[in-house]
């Protein structure tokens, strides 16, 4: 009779099972056909060709019905915000599509897409560690694949890493890496002839040609123009390569033989280049206008530039750029660099003007930006949270599957006993594992909004460091153009003096804003001067400006001859460090005096730059060489000065340190190598 109630319980626990494994199955996401799937995408291909807007009500419209699951309808959306130009958007639905791995049950092709555009996006944004840790995730995914399209695949991904190890400085890695997957690329695309794979191998190599002459190795760049031009051209006689696409492709290249050539000192070259392309139907395209622009900068032909600026403005414009730091550095400095170096000072400091508007809403976009990153990192949390749990569920139902064979020959008493301590286990591992969680993601908030904090604070001491020399140039503008106003010589001599110095001090804001966009890159400094240690000190300390200020006491000591120190460095870097030092010190003391020690120790030239200030806690002197950082918010600056100042010696070989045995106030440290390392 009880082996008879054992066995009744036995059954009502397998139909237990079963009944959960059918609800499990019912709400999984729906399989859709081969047929709905090519429908869906050429419905959706089809509304980009026309317009972007109405892709993305397409969009909608097929997740309403729910005829896209959550990954493709992300992966769609990331594509068609990177054509309009939106590329923090895209970053963004790229992330959610690639949270987990439905796309690759789709297609490999999808998903492989996907790693490779989230690389480019995060390359362009500036984030290289982010884009290199991207593309070596899909990279890693794409080697499980030995077919040829997983050759294929791993050959872009793998260019994706060496264009990243370019922009970081390394650059022997990147050699490497673009040769393997040049030489494949190629292998693959004469042997089958078949336009995508001619395309994937133009465009790799136009890639790896942009990636060096983005970072200015122009002489190693002229190999990769040549091959480059090999499969480009390949390309472009292809009966299947679209005329836009074969346009697109030699213009830019033109634009990029122009680059390096006139880099390279081959000026007739780069002009029959630069005529090429001028003459292509390219030139007059949007994007056309865009390698203009590069071209004219890299080549300095400031009065072409700003000729064209006014168009690159309005393109600007059209897209919907949002206002992002990204926006600054690549469009509105350039436009002021242009109008600035060609005599046109009106029209510079109207941009300058946009630059300080233009800051007060980036805080605004930022925290939008970094809100939406960090709740598309808790829903991916959250989901991978949900797929241990589901195969925790499976997990059980094997056991007790197997559970059941046995319970039929073992004694239901053990085997009940023994369930049930399992399942306690497993529950006190989730607990723990929850808990933990839990404690990463306190820590992670934390950490954003500490970022969030002091970019804030960045950003608003920007504008108020811009707008200051602003309103006072406006004045003085008002009080010159002012018909009734009679001005003597010597107040005429004055205000001329102040417009000079306020407009030195806007160019030296944004000169740290593009120098603080360097500060996190590994790129050696070429040290290629010969110059003495005091030749360095004299010019930082007039750069610097610090013997004209009236509230410190300045003097300079040069121990046991050091100062004639000859020794190879880059001169205009080596001053920029020591000038920014210099300034920090003056700013951050009050009444007192700064000191400039020059001495020669253990094969290094050694600057020691010591001031009674407010001082530095020990504790603290490694964080204040962070970006944004301030330690005291009621003194002036940017909290920017002393990262660059580090980033810039350290690629010259040496380093910058916070000497914690001074107590007098601070005393920083900057060392620079005698001999060639």
């Amino acid at each position: 009779m009880r082996q008879r109630q054992a066995f009744n319980t036995l059954a009502l626990w397998l139909l237990t099972v079963l009944l959960t494994v059918s609800c499990q199955q019912h709400h999984k996401k729906p399989q859709l056909t081969t047929q709905q799937l090519a429908y869906n995408d050429s419905l959706i291909y089809a509304a980009m060709d026309r317009d972007y807007n109405e892709a993305l009500l397409v969009i909608d419209s097929l997740e309403d019905v729910h005829a896209l699951y959550d990954a493709k309808v992300s992966f769609y959306r990331a594509q068609v915000y990177f054509k309009m130009g939106q590329e923090l958007s895209a970053e963004l639905y790229y992330k959610k599509a690639l949270a987990d791995d439905a796309l690759r049950e789709e297609s490999s092709d999808i998903i492989f897409f996907a790693y490779d555009q989230l690389s480019t996006i995060l390359t362009i944004k500036g984030d290289q560690q982010g884009a290199l840790a991207t593309a070596t995730e899909g990279y890693a995914k794409a080697q499980e694949d030995e077919s040829e399209m997983g050759q294929h695949w791993q050959s872009i991904l793998l260019h994706d890493i060496g264009y990243c190890q370019m922009q970081l400085g390394r650059i022997e890695e990147a050699e490497k890496n673009f040769t393997h997957a040049f030489n494949t690329l190629k292998r693959l695309a004469l042997q089958k002839n078949k336009y995508d794979d001619i395309y994937a191998w133009a465009r790799v190599s136009y890639n790896i040609m942009d990636a060096y002459t983005s970072t200015s190795n122009f002489d190693a760049a002229e190999k990769w123009v040549i091959a480059a031009e090999e499969a480009i051209n390949k390309l472009v006689n292809m009966p299947e390569c679209p005329q836009k696409t074969a346009e697109e492709y030699i213009g830019s290249l033109n634009t990029h033989k122009a680059i390096v050539y006139v880099k390279t000192g081959q000026y007739k070259l780069a002009r029959e280049a630069y005529q090429q392309f001028l003459r292509s139907p390219y030139s007059n395209t949007n994007i056309g206008l865009v390698d203009n622009s590069e071209y004219l900068e890299i080549a300095e032909q400031w009065n072409d530039l700003a000729n064209l600026t006014p168009r690159l403005d309005s393109l600007a414009t059209a897209w919907g750029m949002p206002k992002s730091m990204y926006y600054l550095k690549s469009y509105l400095v350039p436009f002021f660099n242009a109008y600035k170096k060609s005599g046109r000072q009106e029209e510079a400091l109207r941009i300058a003007q946009r630059i300080a508007d233009s800051v007060d809403s980036i805080d605004s976009y930022e925290r939008k930006h970094n809100a939406a990153e960090l709740s598309i990192i808790y829903e991916t949390n959250e989901k991978e949270a949900k797929i241990r749990e589901q195969a925790a569920t499976l997990s059980e139902q094997r056991i007790l599957s197997t559970g059941i064979a046995l319970i039929l020959i073992l004694s239901f008493f053990v085997i009940f006993l023994y369930h049930k301590f399992k399942a306690a286990k497993k529950m006190a591992e989730k607990n723990q594992e929850l808990e933990r969680k839990n404690n990463e993601l306190t820590i992670a908030n934390a950490r954003a909004e500490e970022s969030s904090r002091m970019k804030t604070n960045f950003i608003r001491q920007i504008s108020h460091e811009i707008r200051t020399p602003l309103n006072i140039l406006n004045g003085f503008t008002q009080v010159l153009t002012t018909q009734e106003a009679e001005i003597g010589a010597a107040e005429k001599k004055d205000i001329q003096q102040r417009i000079s110095e306020n407009t030195t001090r806007i160019t030296e804001l944004i000169n740290k804003m593009l120098e603080l966009s360097e500060a996190s890159s590994q790129t050696i400094i070429e040290r290629q001067d010969n110059a003495t240690a005091m030749e360095v000190a004299s010019e930082a300390i007039e750069h610097s400006g610090i013997t004209k200020v009236t509230h410190v006491r300045f003097d300079m000591a040069d121990e046991n001859g050091a100062g004639k120190i000859r020794f190879k460095t880059n001169i205009r870097y080596a001053t920029r460090a020591l000038a920014l030092l210099l300034d920090n010190a003056q700013k951050f003391t009050k009444q007192g005096s700064v000191r400039l020690i020059i001495r020669q120790q253990d094969g290094l030239v050694s600057y020691a730059v010591e001031d009674t200030g407010i001082g530095i806690p020990p504790e603290e002197s490694e964080h204040i060489f962070g970006e944004f950082v301030q330690l005291d918010e009621y003194y002036d600056g940017t909290g920017i000065g002393l990262a660059i100042a580090r980033s810039i010696v350290r690629r010259l070989g040496g380093d910058i340190t916070l000497d914690t045995s001074y107590s007098g106030g601070s005393r920083f440290v900057m060392t620079l190598p005698i001999k060639d390392i």
